[in-house]
């Protein structure tokens, strides 16, 4: 995916800069697809379910590293690493006995999810 990174964001910028600048986007987009479903699958196959990492690193690396995929995708998934310590780190020591993981991550992620509804839901559709 690291490797395709440059050809996101050329298709970021639409599909007839896209093709101008010769990236076939319904090619990559097909690709890109395929492999965030595996990538995916093989995450969710390995550790199980975690809620709200899959939204709130991405949407978080994009705000401390910019839009450029070349450097978002890496940050994420470090951003996403670390969350996941911090977070298990907290449900093992916060009470005497051990709280799931994805009990924490979901009281960190409601008021996340909150706050990029209400700031992009303005952006998106003013007011």
């Amino acid at each position: 995916l690291l490797l395709l990174a440059w050809k996101l964001n050329i298709i970021s910028m639409g599909d007839e800069e896209a093709r101008s600048l010769g990236v076939n986007p319904e090619k990559i987009k097909l690709l890109l697809l395929v492999l965030a479903t595996l990538m995916t699958a093989l995450s969710v196959s390995a550790v199980g379910i975690i809620a709200w990492v899959g939204l709130m690193m991405p949407h978080a690396a994009r705000m401390l590293l910019g839009p450029d995929n070349r450097f978002m995708l890496p940050g994420a998934a470090i951003m996403g690493g670390i969350y996941l310590v911090v977070c298990d780190t907290l449900a093992r020591n916060l009470t005497n006995t051990e709280i799931p993981v994805g009990i924490i991550t979901s009281i960190l992620g409601a008021p996340y999810l909150i706050y990029l509804l209400r700031s992009k839901g303005r952006a998106a559709f003013g007011g």
